[in-house]
């Protein structure tokens, strides 16, 4: 019985998402990686907001089949209760009909299994990707690295001209991921040499004071929290800051264009 009930919430809410989507047209950022997606969300979220921006991210990680739909209808996950599903099966549809749908949705992607990108993206179709690492941490369901490179490879080639890719400059193979990508490439690192650069980490008992690099342009930033997850964290929050800052321009000159 639970497995009938697992095939029907897929699909099901799969294709409530799909509409709710395709109604809203919110802008995706989705966030993939082994690691540090949850201070990355955080941190979008707070630039995002501190723009005025309206914006949602993805509860706990919430990032498979099933639980990227309820991230983007922002309904809480059922786990072995049939009760509980049943609430979230009745209300998945009332999210069409909402008026106040946030102006981005940051979302984060996971990959247990080969193809489990693949599906995900019949879903979401994100206007940002971000990857912030590829490790060997989660290989359990991968034959090697090579397998989860794979599902990687496949997300960034998806991506189309207008899309842009938000990636890792310090993550091994980075060449062999973004070799066919199509989309405008921002890259950030510590170790080495990126569009947004950390050139130089000072620590102290209040915390890490971070000077960044962006086209020969420094700036200095200070993080009261400590680790280099931390600072990937920074540089993409900078990254999306001006992202977010360049779409608000174009909307605003396409309103200009539109008006008689």
């Amino acid at each position: 019985m639970k497995g009938i009930l697992k095939i029907f919430l897929k699909y099901y809410l799969k294709y409530i998402t799909k509409i709710v989507l395709f109604i809203h047209r919110p802008i995706i950022i989705a966030v993939a990686g082994s690691t540090n997606k949850p201070f990355v969300k955080q941190e979008i979220k707070r630039v995002l907001s501190g723009l005025g921006i309206d914006c949602r991210a993805n509860p706990k990680n919430f990032n498979t089949e099933i639980g990227l739909p309820l991230s983007v209808l922002y309904l809480p996950s059922g786990f072995n209760s049939y009760k509980k599903w049943i609430t979230a099966i009745i209300n998945a549809p009332k999210i069409i009909f909402q008026k106040h749908f946030p102006k981005y949705l940051v979302l984060s992607l996971g990959s247990s299994d080969p193809g489990d990108m693949e599906y995900l993206l019949t879903i979401v179709n994100p206007r940002v990707v971000i990857i912030t690492d590829i490790t060997q941490r989660h290989l359990e369901g991968f034959d090697g690295i090579d397998g989860l490179f794979s599902e990687y490879i496949y997300l960034i080639n998806t991506l189309k001209k207008r899309d842009t890719l938000i990636i890792n400059h310090d993550i091994i193979r980075f060449d062999l991921l973004v070799k066919d990508c199509m989309a405008k490439t921002i890259t950030y690192g510590i170790e080495n040499k990126a569009d947004y650069y950390a050139s130089k980490l000072e620590k102290s008992a209040q915390g890490q004071y971070i000077t960044v690099d962006v086209g020969g342009t420094t700036r200095q930033y200070k993080l009261e929290r400590f680790g280099q997850h931390h600072v990937y964290s920074l540089l993409i929050g900078l990254i999306i800051k001006d992202y977010a800052r360049q779409q608000i321009i174009k909307t605003n000159q396409e309103f200009s264009q539109s008006e008689p």
